[in-house]
């Protein structure tokens, strides 16, 4: 990483430190870097970084909240472009999760794929988590209000549907196509209303979903069934 050599304001340091350490963590797929060694990154002294972080677990603590605050922004961007229809706002959510992923994999990667006790122990972790699967869970009971997705416990209706986008997050376009995805074929919104299938209502038929998915030959009487 390149060393960025100028001064800082105060509140500007501590942004660029943790931007610093996000692009660390995204580069190293971990948290394996000193404070001394994220002040060398934006060409600070360590006596610098610890005026703004006591130590690394008070700088993983600021980068997990910052993280979910990112995570709602892309939320709430995501839902304002898809209108009023609870269904397309549940598509939404997945579109931003997984575009989160993409833009921030240092931040999606300390968040949701850190297996590290020094990353995973963050005292906000779970209830910003919270926070973060409460605007899911709000559209799901919705869906259910309004006859879309099957009754059940909305909590565990979330815990699936988050399954599908942090899967496909988690690979990168090559690795897609190494499985053999083509993300022309594959999106991620198609991932998303692919999982959605089986707690729809009146979920398609398997015929229409092969058709429509998975390149089978539709059979018309198939589709208007579905």
């Amino acid at each position: 990483m390149n060393l960025l050599k100028k001064s800082y304001h105060h509140r500007d340091l501590r942004n660029a430190l943790q931007d610093a350490a996000f692009a660390l963590i995204a580069e190293r797929n971990g948290v394996a870097f000193s404070l001394r060694e994220l002040g060398g990154a934006v060409g600070v002294s360590h006596a610098s970084v610890y005026r703004h972080f006591a130590d690394k677990a008070a700088l993983l603590e600021a980068l997990t909240v910052r993280g979910f605050d990112l995570l709602h922004a892309y939320q709430q961007e995501e839902i304002s472009l898809a209108g009023d229809d609870a269904v397309d706002r549940l598509h939404a959510l997945s579109d931003a999760y997984i575009r989160f992923a993409r833009e921030n994999p240092g931040a999606f990667w300390l968040m949701f794929g850190s297996r590290e006790e020094s990353a995973s122990s963050a005292k906000e972790r779970e209830r910003i988590n919270e926070e973060a699967l409460r605007t899911l869970i709000e559209v799901i009971v919705r869906c259910q209000d309004e006859g879309v997705i099957v009754p059940g416990d909305p909590r565990r209706i979330a815990g699936y549907l988050i399954m599908a986008p942090h899967g496909y997050a988690c690979y990168s376009v090559r690795d897609l196509a190494m499985i053999g995805l083509d993300e022309t074929l594959m999106s991620a919104r198609t991932v998303s209303e692919i999982s959605l299938i089986p707690v729809l209502r009146h979920p398609p038929s398997s015929e229409a979903v092969a058709a429509r998915f998975f390149g089978a030959t539709p059979n018309r009487h198939d589709l208007e069934e579905g």
